[in-house]
């Protein structure tokens, strides 16, 4: 599924892992279950906190492109593939997948 995502695919953040704020722009995660380690730099955590709730994913675009200098075909590109790695890493998961 995480290959079919779309700008419209709606996704939120796990609430099963363990976080913990190293600094306002960096983010440790941890993944008990696959007992997978990750950091996260200053724009995943910027994703990281706006999936508190379900989001589409261009929604998320549309807020990044308010916090970063970063213009709209990049942030697109990016996140999608920053979302699909979440995915696959069981980081986020698909609330309904519009594609």
């Amino acid at each position: 599924m995480s290959d079919l995502i779309s700008l419209d695919t709606v996704i939120v953040r796990r609430d099963n892992l363990l976080t913990s704020e190293l600094s306002e722009t960096e983010l440790a995660l941890l993944n008990v279950e696959r007992v997978l380690y990750y950091g996260m730099d200053e724009t995943a955590k910027a994703v990281w906190d706006y999936l508190d709730k379900p989001r589409s994913i261009v929604a998320v675009c549309d807020y990044l492109l308010t916090q970063f200098a970063v213009d709209r075909e990049t942030c697109e590109r990016e996140t999608l593939a920053f979302i699909n790695d979440a995915i696959k890493d069981d980081l986020v998961y698909v609330v309904n997948n519009a594609s």
